[in-house]
């Protein structure tokens, strides 16, 4: 189907589409500092009233859940560092309550005050405790634990550009711990993240109607499932986030979903542009198509018009193949700046932007995980949203992936009152 061009609607996509590389629709701001109405959290869909009684707990749909949409994050994931001659770890946001903290397995608990101390968002250890300490100098190759040895970066270690280490292994994954804890959403920049804005009119439909969903997930490493615990096989096996959004589609919405990935590690937009790629795409005919290129395409590239390009061969592959596709575009999380810069990341926003203020393609939607993690990393060290310490997300980013994602395609305060 065909969009309606008229000056107004064309004005105010554009207006859309140019506010910034974040949520194309920022809510109000926590002291309705905007002119608009006064944030009040109590009023969010998930917000809990009494967290004293609160005990921990960790299923399907509390790993799914956008944490901004209530008043508790569950495990979130970070580590607690040896860097300056400081030992500490950082949450997101103030903890008004620490419900459990666990280690990377999710197995074990640790005990308030015996292994840690939790004040606002610094976590601390006391003597004695059994909690790992990350050095970040091993982040630099320095002094790196026997066990992890240079060479290979599936057993131990390789060094990337200007000193930065590139590892799948235990020596990061294994040094992260996970906090559930009560915040003030308050505190949440909710520009950062998606909001519902049925932007994928004919997806909502199918929802409605219980009808099974063909979706397809076209994308680089990230979307082929790197570096989540499922992937990698570790404990605690957290699915990477493009089969959390499957299953939140079956969870939220009540329909199966028939679920293609066809992602493949170390690619860019241009190898998923070629005849070969989009023949099997077109093949497939999806209901549903999450692309997300960008984390392997090069600077030069981004510059020039070939990555945006690439990107809309692929979405008028999808639309030729089934006119009723539902497209999201996703602008991956931040890589070390040692592998892609800022500026490159921005380009691309940059660029999916215009393609969705541009097509001539009705339900074709952006997402963006680039500013939301940008801000963890005002809290954390890199290593701490990806678990190579190069490019690839750890459990949590999986998860926050899929909590924007699936943003896009439901009204979760609707959903929560049905």
């Amino acid at each position: 189907m065909l969009k309606k061009f008229s000056l107004l609607f064309g004005l105010l996509l554009l207006f859309a589409s140019f506010a910034g590389c974040g949520s194309t629709t920022p809510s109000e701001t926590p002291g309705g500092d905007d002119g608009g109405p006064k944030f009040d959290p109590t009023d969010l869909p998930y917000y809990v009233e009494d967290t004293d009684t609160l005990t921990y707990s960790y299923n399907e749909e509390e790993r799914l859940r956008p944490y901004w949409m209530g008043n508790v994050i569950y495990n979130e994931q970070l580590m607690v560092v040896e860097k300056d001659g400081v030992v500490e770890g950082h949450l997101l946001y103030d903890a008004l309550r620490v419900i459990s903290v666990r280690d990377w397995t999710l197995q074990k608990e640790y005990t308030e005050g015996v292994d840690y101390v939790i004040e606002g968002n610094t976590i601390t250890l006391p003597e004695g405790s059994s909690i790992p300490v990350f050095k970040d100098d091993w982040s630099k190759g320095i002094d790196v634990p026997e066990e992890y040895p240079e060479g290979n970066a599936g057993t131990g270690y390789q060094m990337f550009a200007d000193g930065v280490i590139y590892t799948e292994t235990g020596l990061i994954y294994k040094n992260y711990i996970h906090v559930t804890y009560v915040y003030d959403p308050a505190q949440v920049d909710r520009t950062k993240v998606k909001t519902y804005a049925d932007e994928l009119y004919g997806l909502t439909q199918m929802i409605k109607n219980k009808q099974s969903i063909d979706m397809v997930v076209f994308g680089d490493s990230i979307s082929e499932g790197n570096s989540s615990s499922e992937t990698w096989k570790h404990e605690p096996f957290c699915p990477p986030y493009a089969k959390l959004v499957a299953r939140g589609l079956e969870l939220f919405g009540g329909v199966e979903v028939n679920f293609t990935n066809i992602s493949k590690g170390g690619e860019a937009s241009t190898w998923a542009a070629q005849e070969e790629q989009l023949s099997r795409l077109a093949s497939l005919a999806p209901d549903f198509l999450i692309v997300a290129f960008g984390t392997n395409d090069v600077y030069n590239d981004l510059v020039g018009s070939g990555y945006k390009n690439n990107i809309k061969e692929i979405v008028r592959t999808a639309k030729d193949a089934n006119s009723e596709c539902q497209i999201i575009l996703v602008a991956p999380f931040p890589s070390n700046e040692a592998a892609k810069t800022p500026r490159a990341h921005e380009l691309m926003c940059e660029k999916l932007q215009e393609i969705v203020a541009e097509t001539e393609y009705l339900d074709v939607a952006y997402v963006s995980m680039y500013e939301g993690v940008l801000e963890m990393l005002q809290t954390k060290n890199y290593y701490e949203v990806a678990a190579n310490n190069v490019n690839h997300p750890n459990d949590f980013v999986h998860r926050f992936y899929a909590m924007n994602i699936l943003s896009a395609i439901f009204d979760f305060e609707s959903l929560a009152k049905a």
